[in-house]
């Protein structure tokens, strides 16, 4: 019943698994229905707007929408190569329709998608940025264009800045050696704040913003310049000639309205209209006489041996509304544009005087002015009557100015924006090499950096640096000389131990410590009998075999290798399991030796034997040598031992002595026997020696045999049994052929006939190494 409970429990509810989210095909609908909508949305919106009024301030203008833009009835589109390139916008539903197909298109068209539509929002900024140089002739035309206008444009232009992005990561992503520099750069300890890459980009962006503002400060500023002396010579010279007629009219309206009958018919048509012509002269005629003396201009005092100036003049008020091209919209004119008052007028003729109005009108809200003194012709100068004003819109007065400052301003936004997506470009083009360049050094320095840290899994021969860098540049030479160096390197290491490349980079003479670790003595026997008559590199071709397999042998159990002395090794062993690792080894080069002598004799060639010593404990671990030439060694008793009880196998058949002190530490995972208890030479202390036979696990009962009957045997050797102790000796020996065994009988025929010291301690002194 319990059961059926829980499975019941467990059931799965009826609803569940019918409704399932699938988010990768929601992603794939998404990015092609949204972009497909959006191709639409903008198709049918409005991009922008016709040139408005510029003589009607309430004026407002037709909206230009993407599917009518190619038949805009305007001269700068339908006479020019636009009229076609407007076509392109019929891009937009294309890409539209394209993307809803791909919805049924098996197989990858994703680049291709991203092509289409790339290009589609390109043609549509195309489009609707030259309509807007075309069409837009003052700031009005920006303030009447309709919101959905501008979300058009600006959602556009966010999109293809995206898709910029999106392009330039998405070509790094497909570089796989980039790929290799993320994952390097995560995982580098050191992080840089800002990169080669940014710095360059920011750099290449600042100078092309820095050139283009400053150039178009300075060319809008020397157009804007040039422009106004142009149109002012025109309204100058209009402002002129008003007052040289009034003045040769003498004042007379039936000379002076057809004139300005003529310049009203004359400004329909003009390219520049101007807003009127006025003449407004003063209804109390006043004294102000000057002259004109080429550019010089002076006041005639009107009684000798008073001096006049502009500031001591009575200034009157020139209210009198005399003359206009405004005829018939004189009421529409503001009564403060109908009369000049004494301070205005005083300032016009400041400007006259000091030739200011030759350069630049005057300025009144969005009206520009240009003014002349209005004069009769006298015999003792020019009377002041009044002034003669051309008005101008200023919309109008500088629409061409207004044109070319869009058509600027538009360049450098778009220039710079297209200089942003470049430098991209150009900063992955320089920097990239580098980058990877960096990722290369950095492997094989990782690689160095486990060697160094003692890895024995990390070897020389993995120690490689690859030239990936596809430039023909400095960068290219630089990898090229890396390669070398590494190679070099690489070359070096097999020749250095790990312990002197570990204390390569630390002050040697602060490198020497005491430290507790077991080393291991290797020596071929017979290998000078097995060299005679081979050539020598058939000699080192032999050794090098041997110590290579002793080598791996020991770099596998957490060993290392501190020199080769001819055919012997010397090795070192560090940490809590040491004596373990080392006493492991020296049973797999055992085994190996075995299996080597197995072939040779299958071969019919030479073998050799192997002896092993080993010994643990204080040390000391530092640089030896000259200044000019170290090695990163071990001395003290403890290696002398260890070198001691390797030749010790010579004297007694054995494979493999350990120490007293190593036993210690492993006898409960190896099958070991008390070999002896020595004097080995130069050292006045005996030491117990034992050897190795087999680890415990693999361990058989022959070898639990030959020590029980070995240890018997030494035991009642050291009570001075002689018989007991040669039975047991030579029961070890006829059953198991065991060299130790033969050593002992030989001692024991030795002592029957002289028997020793009655102090004697069993201890055995050796007189060689």
């Amino acid at each position: 019943m319990a059961s059926k409970s829980t499975k019941s429990k467990k059931a799965r509810s009826p609803f569940k698994g019918k409704i399932k989210f699938n988010s990768k095909k929601f992603f794939f609908f998404f990015c092609r229905i949204v972009p497909a909508a959006v191709m639409v949305t903008l198709f049918l919106l409005p991009m922008g707007m016709q040139s408005i009024s510029l003589g009607d301030a309430e004026s407002t203008a037709s909206l230009i929408y993407p599917y009518l833009l190619p038949f805009t009835q305007a001269q700068a589109i339908q006479e020019s190569l636009l009229h076609f390139v407007y076509f392109l916008i019929y891009f937009l539903p294309f890409t539209a329709l394209f993307l809803l197909i791909s919805l049924f298109i098996k197989g990858k068209v994703n680049v291709l998608l991203y092509v289409i539509t790339y290009l589609s929002f390109t043609v549509y900024l195309f489009c609707s940025v030259t309509s807007l140089v075309i069409f837009a002739n003052c700031w009005r035309w920006f303030l009447h264009l309709p919101i959905p206008v501008y979300a058009a444009f600006g959602f556009a232009f966010i999109s293809h800045a995206l898709m910029s992005i999106f392009g330039i990561l998405f070509l790094r992503e497909m570089n796989p050696e980039f790929a290799e520099y993320k994952k390097i750069q995560a995982e580098s300890k050191q992080k840089t704040k800002i990169s080669i890459k940014t710095k360059l980009t920011i750099t290449i962006i600042s100078v092309i913003a820095v050139i283009m503002v400053f150039f178009t400060i300075l060319i809008l500023r020397s157009y804007k310049k040039m422009f106004t002396e142009a149109v002012s010579d025109v309204g100058r010279s209009q402002a002129e000639q008003t007052s040289t007629v009034y003045d040769s009219a003498d004042g007379k309206y039936e000379k002076i309205a057809p004139y300005f009958t003529q310049q009203k018919e004359a400004n329909s048509y003009a390219d520049t209209p101007f807003e009127r012509i006025d003449i407004i002269t003063a209804s109390q005629a006043g004294n102000i006489i000057f002259k004109k003396e080429g550019d010089k201009v002076s006041f005639v005092p009107v009684e000798e041996g008073i001096e006049l100036t502009i500031d001591s003049i009575d200034w009157p008020e020139y209210d009198v509304f005399s003359y206009t091209t405004a005829t018939g919209h004189v009421k529409d004119i503001p009564d403060t544009e109908k009369k000049i008052s004494a301070a205005r007028a005083r300032e016009y003729f400041t400007n006259f005087m000091n030739g200011n109005y030759k350069k630049q009108p005057v300025l009144d809200g969005n009206l520009c002015k240009y003014i002349y003194p209005v004069s009769f012709t006298r015999k003792a100068g020019f009377k002041l009557v009044g002034f003669s004003i051309v008005t101008y819109k200023t919309e109008i007065l500088m629409r061409s100015y207004f044109h070319v400052k869009i058509f600027v301003y538009t360049m450098v936004v778009m220039f710079l924006y297209i200089s942003i997506i470049f430098s991209l470009l150009i900063a992955d083009f320089i920097t990239n090499p580098l980058l990877y360049l960096k990722t290369n050094v950095r492997k094989s320095a990782n690689t160095l950096e486990e060697i160094l840290d003692g890895n024995s899994k990390i070897t020389a021969e993995q120690l490689t640096f690859i030239d990936s860098i596809k430039t023909r540049d400095e960068t290219k030479d630089l990898s090229k000389e890396i390669k070398n160096m590494v190679g070099i390197i690489r070359g070096i290491i097999p020749y250095i131990s790990f312990s002197t490349l570990q204390a390569a980079d630390k002050d040697t003479k602060k490198a020497t410590t005491s430290r507790e670790l077991c080393f291991l003595f290797t020596d071929i026997r017979g290998f000078t009998t097995l060299c005679e008559g081979k050539k020598p590199q058939d000699v080192v071709e032999i050794l090098n075999h041997y110590l290579d397999i002793e080598t791996e042998i020991i770099l596998n159990n957490g060993g290392d290798i501190d020199k080769f002395v001819g055919d012997e090794m010397m090795a070192f062993f560090a940490g809590p399991k040491k004596e373990y690792n080392a006493c492991k080894a020296a049973m797999e080069i055992r085994a190996a030796m075995r299996f080597q002598q197995e072939q040779a004799l299958a071969d019919g060639s030479d073998y050799i034997s192997m002896g092993i010593g080993i010994n643990t404990g204080r040390v000391v671990f530092g640089s030896v040598g000259a200044r000019s030439r170290m090695d990163f060694t071990s001395i003290g008793d403890t290696v002398n031992l260890a070198a001691r009880l390797e030749g010790a196998n010579k004297a007694y058949g054995s494979k493999a002595i350990i120490t007293e002190a190593v036993f210690e530490k492993l006898k409960d995972s190896f099958v070991c026997r008390e070999l002896d208890f020595i004097k080995v030479k130069g050292k006045n202390e005996p030491v117990r020696i034992y050897e190795i036979l087999q680890t415990k696990a693999a361990a058989v009962d022959k070898l639990f045999e030959i020590k029980d009957l070995f240890e018997k045997g030494l035991a009642a050797y050291r009570k001075q049994s002689w018989d007991k102790a040669e039975e047991m000796f030579q029961l070890c020996n006829e059953k198991y052929q065991d060299m130790p065994s033969v050593v002992f009988l030989d001692r024991i025929s030795h002592f029957k006939t002289n028997p020793p010291p009655k102090k004697w301690d069993g201890v055995f002194e050796m007189k060689v190494k």
